[in-house]
């Protein structure tokens, strides 16, 4: 643990519940692997059996596998954020996803968006669900291969407490950007990465649909 850690653990702060977006708050699992394929520009959409051992993988093992080199990520990313943005308006949210996060709303739970997806797009599918009001603030642009060091941005700037507050994700790069700062980590399972890859890196917890994450997330609150 590093001295800032350190500090930022001794000082009073407020519990939150941080929550990724993509694959988490949005079902955007499906429209994403369109936009990979025309990022990819593949001849042929991925079937279900190629979707599912993609789902197996970490990300830096996806990219190789992919065969996209590090350099050009970038590229792509900035081309694959505009698609998903032209899709935004059909991407649905999770079923029940509307009501836990009102729920947690309700009871004075702090809510943050901590997002590889760009802020902007974020934002804007928070306002056409009308779950703005739900959320302390969205923090977007995190790196694809790491987001800690933004996790750490936004614990510094809202003064959430790194041991008393929960980050909510789908895949395995979540939780061990969660466990690098000290977060508690709930992972759940109708993203990106399956049950058994999730399991893998061995998260506080695992849920298999909205209203069991509330019901989580509403007994460590109660504590």
């Amino acid at each position: 643990m590093t001295q800032r850690q350190k500090l930022l653990k001794s000082v009073h702060r407020q519990r939150a519940v941080i929550f990724d977006f993509d694959g988490t708050i949005a079902d955007s699992w499906p429209a994403i692997i369109q936009v990979a394929e025309g990022v990819m520009k593949r001849k042929r959409p991925y079937n279900e059996e190629e979707i599912t051992a993609l789902r197996d993988m970490p990300l830096p093992e996806l990219m190789k596998v992919l065969g996209v080199p590090k350099w050009k990520l970038p590229i792509l990313l900035y081309r694959g954020r505009r698609m998903l943005r032209a899709r935004m308006h059909g991407i649905p949210l999770h079923e029940g996803m509307a009501t836990t996060l009102e729920q947690l709303h309700a009871k004075g739970v702090p809510l943050y968006v901590l997002s590889s997806n760009s802020t902007e797009n974020v934002q804007k599918y928070l306002q056409w669900h009308k779950l703005t009001h739900c959320f302390s603030g969205v923090y977007g642009g995190a790196s694809l291969f790491g987001k800690a060091s933004r996790l750490l941005k936004l614990i510094d700037e809202t003064g959430t407490s790194v041991t008393d507050s929960w980050y909510v994700g789908d895949e395995m790069r979540d939780v061990t950007a969660a466990r690098a700062v000290g977060l508690r980590v709930a992972s759940v399972t109708w993203g990106y990465n399956t049950r058994a890859a999730l399991l893998s890196k061995e998260p506080d917890v695992v849920v298999d649909d909205a209203a069991a994450l509330f019901k989580e997330l509403g007994v460590v609150w109660k504590k």
